[in-house]
């Protein structure tokens, strides 16, 4: 069974916001500059691949920028 988690898709770049979505995890970890969690995820724009969101106050954030 695979993990999810709800994370926020944003660019900060564009100052555009893509929404919440549910997305598999695919590995935690910690940042070894600050500590912080970080989680390797999937994709869920269609295009394949592994991004990776940071854990804010706001809960899971990938920046696509």
């Amino acid at each position: 069974m695979t993990q999810k988690l709800n994370v926020q898709f944003v660019n900060r770049g564009y100052g555009t916001d893509e929404g919440v979505k549910a997305v598999e995890l695919v590995k935690l970890d910690l940042c070894e500059f600050t500590g912080s969690p970080i989680a390797a995820i999937r994709s869920p724009f269609g295009l394949g691949g592994t991004l990776i969101a940071k854990h804010e106050s706001t809960g899971w954030v990938c920046d696509l920028d």
